[in-house]
């Protein structure tokens, strides 16, 4: 990710979004009494590869809307409102193609029951998209910020060390 951003600060910001997976997996476990076990688990593993899929394709877009001129709050709504769509139809037809595999119980093969996985990726693909579209822009927004400003700190420090060190040689 680092190679197609050309940053690590992005990366972050999408890693940063993978938490909230998490939160839905334990709510829709907690709520429908299924047990977490090596399946689940094996869910949530797939539903970050989702997630960091979904925080790509936002953030990319939001670079490309930038790359085109944009201001920084301009690429961000016009970034989020574009790729919003996809996103959520993404989402919406693998929570809708997991629910057959959510609902029965007896779906089973060589006695591993496949339900807390389904029952993990749609929990964790719901909270996980609706929370990406609020929280990853905001988080983008907070590491371009504090990613220029620390570029304009270094850039000034940089520009006042060599007259320092002119004004060192002269007075020896």
């Amino acid at each position: 990710m680092a190679s197609l951003f050309e940053s690590l600060m992005y990366p972050l910001v999408v890693m940063g979004c993978v938490p909230f997976a998490s939160l839905g997996v334990f709510w829709i476990m907690m709520a429908t009494g299924t047990p977490f076990n090596l399946m689940a688990m094996i869910g949530m593993v797939i539903l970050i590869g989702i997630v960091v899929n979904n925080g790509i394709v936002l953030i990319d877009h939001i670079n490309t809307r930038r790359r085109a001129g944009l201001s920084l709050d301009e690429a961000i709504v016009a970034g989020c409102s574009e790729r919003m769509r996809p996103i959520l139809m993404t989402a919406g037809t693998t929570i809708l193609g997991l629910m057959p595999l959510a609902v029965l119980h007896n779906a089973h093969v060589s006695g591993a029951q496949y339900y807390p996985m389904a029952r993990a990726i749609a929990g964790g693909l719901a909270s996980s998209t609706i929370l990406t579209l609020v929280v990853l822009p905001t988080y983008y927004r907070l590491a371009t910020l504090w990613t220029e400003r620390f570029a304009r700190l270094l850039g000034a420090a940089v520009r006042a060390r060599p007259a320092a060190r002119n004004c060192r040689q002269d007075s020896l």
